[in-house]
């Protein structure tokens, strides 16, 4: 009897430990699988963003390209103090009548001239570049008074300045337009503006080169879609 006793007790003991050890075989088996995931979730995050990072890179490396291409253009030149190229035709010139948005008839064959250039330039940007997009910036500015500025009885922030100098870059944009010259086509945005007679653009040593138009060409580097979650 007493030897039927210890083997029921060996045999239960056997089967506590067994089942011990399956709890204990399960629980790392969860803990292995879900190491595994999270490894596996990190390391696609990882390539992700390296994916990323190398694509933004590349942009960025195309930037030369494109500064070369905006140097090549008869109709703008590079100022190196502010890092920006301007329509060179129109510095210090007055294409249009005092205190007027209309374009003098002199000057008409000049202003479809510099169109007709940034249009080369944001086409053959966008052949180098057919996945990148652009923002074209046309920025008008006013040069002031000389009797204002040596009294200085000038606004800065005149409305009135603000307004001509913007509907005379509108007035460009216009003008392009009606002659074909679509600076919207090739992936590029055209933001029209007038700083009047501020702005960080202005030329601060010889007033008279503020009867200009400041033409900004920015790419826009942003992540591509397939990145996106």
């Amino acid at each position: 009897m007493a030897k039927e006793k210890y083997k029921d007790s060996f045999w239960l003991s056997y089967s506590d430990l067994m089942t011990s050890l399956f709890f204990i075989m399960l629980v790392l088996f969860v803990v292995c699988i879900g190491k595994m995931k999270y490894d596996n979730v990190k390391l696609t995050d990882q390539r992700n963003q390296a994916n990323a990072e190398k694509e933004q890179l590349e942009r960025i490396l195309q930037l030369d390209v494109q500064f070369e291409e905006l140097s090549k253009s008869s109709a703008l030149q590079y100022i190196e103090e502010k890092k920006m190229f301007i329509a060179k035709d129109f510095i210090g010139i007055e294409i249009f009548n005092p205190l007027d948005d209309t374009i003098k008839p002199e000057y008409i064959k000049t202003v479809d001239s510099v169109g007709q250039s940034l249009l080369k330039v944001v086409k053959r940007l966008y052949e180098k570049n057919p996945d990148l997009n652009f923002q074209l910036i046309i920025e008008g500015y006013a040069a002031i008074p000389w009797q204002q500025l040596q009294n200085h009885s000038y606004n800065a922030d005149s409305k009135r300045m603000y307004e001509l100098s913007y509907h005379r870059a509108l007035a460009l944009y216009y003008r392009w337009l009606s002659k074909g010259i679509n600076l919207r086509a090739y992936n590029t945005e055209v933001i029209i503006a007038g700083s009047g007679f501020n702005g960080s653009n202005r030329d601060e040593n010889v007033e008279e080169n503020n009867k200009r138009f400041v033409i900004q060409i920015i790419p826009k580097i942003s992540r591509s879609q397939s990145n996106v979650k």
